[in-house]
């Protein structure tokens, strides 16, 4: 309830993120949707069109950096 924004990673297809995520919604915190690349095609339908940073476990580097600059726009 203190969050200022929360990160849901849906890679794998976790229930309980959808339902901390929604969670965070509701409070109107921003959420910040990230997934596995491999893994998205598995996410739930209803979430899928959501804007989602899409990241691969190969170039780590590069889904930390963009991460940063997401929070940075979001919050």
């Amino acid at each position: 309830r203190q969050s200022k924004f929360l990160i849901a990673d849906l890679s794998g297809n976790k229930d309980g993120v959808y339902y901390e995520a929604g969670f965070a919604k509701g409070l109107e915190r921003p959420v910040i949707f990230t997934c596995e690349e491999q893994y998205f095609s598995s996410i739930h339908f209803d979430v899928r069109h959501l804007n989602f940073l899409k990241w691969n476990k190969d170039k780590i580097e590069d889904a930390v950096e963009s991460l940063k600059w997401r929070i940075e726009g979001t919050i």
